[in-house]
């Protein structure tokens, strides 16, 4: 039988099956746990919380689940249509519920503006500009450090631009209330049909801090917990999420120009970046690393002094009363 606690040693899962009945145990004997009668899971429309759906459907059956679709001004168009997608494939209900109006009360928009408005005078969202923040692992130059910076969208121009460590912190800061309204409005239909929240992060996310305090980090189950992401799209193609989901890059859907998590977290894609981690976490030699996946030593250290430094991170994220 698989067990659970060392289903992220390996790139692949062994025996897909097994390792899904486990996923499907974990949010059944959860929902028991608490005398819960069903389970929510919010949609993104991307790969984890559509192989959520799947699963809890599995778990509880569709009549005891529930999906949920939190779009702002912000969002992809999209989004609600692949989201609409995988509530129809697991026959769910789909509630939609638009944060834009807590969101534009809490400044979220008009915060992140500003220190976009700072760096760019002439910027203006009502003329169709659009902005995101994104990761630069600053792979092949030795000297350079891994940053964020602001990609700004004008005209159809992309520019980037350095993103001090004042200005990302208040955009960061204005944008993880995106996550904590989404989760706020979760736990609100949650508690009123006596539900469990299923919680959509993966193993990566949750050891490297990829998710928000008291945001998306919070839930009663959270399935995904010991899959890398390319697990979770062997689960997903095991369980039949969409053809359309498994192939959509995976998006942050968070600013008001396209992203990829990629982009905005990884620095690198998702295969290979479960390959560095994992390495990482079984204390592979960086040379041996680099060797075996074709990269440069000097930025396999990269990303490995950038998993360590999350990880520190995600320390805090987990702390609370």
């Amino acid at each position: 039988m698989t067990d659970i606690q060392e289903l992220s040693r390996r790139i692949d899962l062994e025996d897909v099956a097994a390792t899904t009945d486990l996923l499907v145990s974990s949010i059944r004997d959860t929902a028991r746990h608490f005398r819960r009668t069903g389970a929510i899971v919010a949609l993104s429309g991307g790969i984890d919380s559509s192989a959520c759906l799947g699963l809890a459907v599995r778990a509880l059956g569709p009549k005891r689940v529930v999906a949920l679709t939190l779009p702002d001004k912000e969002s992809s168009v999209e989004t609600v249509g692949y989201a609409q997608e995988v509530a129809d494939a697991f026959g769910v209900e789909l509630l939609h519920r638009d944060i834009t109006a807590p969101l534009d009360a809490l400044g979220c928009y008009d915060d992140r503006l500003a220190v976009v408005r700072r760096i760019v005078p002439e910027f203006d969202a009502d003329a169709g500009d659009r902005y995101s923040v994104e990761f630069d692992p600053a792979l092949g130059n030795d000297e350079q450090l891994q940053s964020f910076r602001l990609n700004v969208i004008r005209g159809g121009e992309q520019t980037m631009h350095r993103l001090g460590g004042r200005d990302f912190l208040t955009i960061m800061a204005a944008t993880n209330q995106k996550q904590r309204i989404r989760m706020l409005s979760t736990y609100r239909i949650a508690d009123e049909r006596n539900q469990i929240v299923v919680g959509t992060s993966n193993r990566l996310e949750l050891d490297q801090g990829f998710y928000v305090k008291h945001g998306d980090g919070c839930g009663e189950v959270f399935p995904l917990r010991h899959l890398l992401k390319s697990h979770v799209y062997e689960v997903a193609a095991h369980i039949g999420v969409p053809e359309s989901v498994q192939k959509r890059p995976p998006t942050t859907d968070t600013f008001s120009a396209p992203q990829s998590q990629e982009e905005y977290f990884y620095g690198t894609s998702v295969r290979t970046n479960d390959e560095l981690w994992l390495a990482w976490d079984q204390k592979e030699d960086a040379g041996a690393t680099a060797e075996r996946l074709g990269l440069s030593t000097s930025d396999v250290e990269k990303f490995f002094e950038l998993y360590t430094r999350r990880s520190l991170y995600a320390e805090y994220l987990l702390t609370s009363l």
